[in-house]
């Protein structure tokens, strides 16, 4: 497992190291060719390189364990990372609009050559990296590092077919639109970002569980009665906690640690809940000023 991990660390860095270097030369490149789709596109690189970051990140401080007053560990440092990369990232958006308004409004001259040579320079790099990363899709953290790059490559098909474009027919309006069109890809992926992250701050429910759902499973097992004052919450996007008030039958106290295998067993399985604080309570126990039931 150790083994995986590191082999896994070391993709990753090949691919930050990657994407790094092609958002740079495509810094460069726009700047040249004049092309808002390059800028753009580089943009949207920008906002890869960040998420693989946190990829990279995020199996790092899995490693730290928690202190004594970080009982949690570091793992929201990875959630405040992916907030202000959110709101950067709108903030860049605004730009591309702008930007991509006022030149179809006045007309600019894009060097359709250079812009085409540095998009397919993006698109081999971006294709090594997908590449490199499926070698381990079995790792969810991975796997969303991949999806990532596979969503670059597809933008530097975009701007080579935009490039390609203006090369044969001349038409300069195609590198806005197609800026523009980047754009809207970045805002929309900002914008699910920054609702997940706000999502997990409000320590709302993660939204692969129906508490619902959950309740009644658990009050299917051998023993449960009820489910009460149930709290389900992430401290990062891959991390889950329960607390939960469980009524049961004198017998399932009686039999405590197998209940609560039986229920651990299925939080863990079914739902992905890796830790979990569980009060069991016989039946006929009421808890004085208990507040807040679900």
């Amino acid at each position: 497992m150790k083994c995986n991990r590191e082999t896994e660390q070391k993709s990753l860095i090949a691919v930050i190291i990657a994407t790094g270097g092609v958002m740079i030369i495509e810094v460069i490149g726009g700047l040249i060719s004049n092309s808002l789709a390059l800028l753009s596109d580089a943009w949207h690189m920008l906002s890869d390189l960040t998420a693989l970051l946190l990829c990279f990140t995020a199996g790092r401080v899995a490693l730290k364990p928690p202190t004594k007053d970080k009982t949690y560990g570091y793992y929201r440092v990875e959630v405040l990372s992916a907030l202000a990369n959110g709101l950067m990232l709108g903030l860049v958006t605004i730009f591309i609009f702008y930007e991509a308004f006022n030149r179809l409004m006045h007309g600019v001259k894009v060097k359709s050559l250079e812009m085409l040579i540095i998009a397919i320079i993006g698109l081999i790099a971006n294709l090594i990296s997908a590449i490199i990363l499926s070698k381990h899709s079995l790792n969810l953290n991975v796997k969303a590092a991949f999806l990532h790059v596979l969503g670059d490559a597809f933008s530097s098909i975009g701007v080579i077919t935009g490039a390609l474009i203006i090369f044969f027919t001349g038409w300069q309006f195609i590198d806005s639109i197609i800026g523009l069109t980047i754009g809207l890809i970045i805002i929309y992926g900002a914008g699910r970002m920054l609702y997940e992250v706000l999502h997990i701050l409000l320590e709302g429910v993660p939204k692969h569980i129906d508490v619902a759902e959950l309740k009644e499973t658990l009050r299917s097992i051998d023993g449960v009665v009820d489910v009460h004052d149930i709290h389900v919450w992430s401290i990062t996007s891959y991390i889950h906690y329960l607390s939960a008030h469980l009524t049961v039958k004198p017998y399932a106290i009686k039999d405590l640690n197998v209940t609560l295998n039986k229920v651990k067993r299925i939080l863990k399985s079914k739902y992905g809940i890796t830790h979990s604080t569980l009060q069991l309570e016989e039946e006929g126990y009421k808890e004085v000023g208990e507040i807040h039931t679900f």
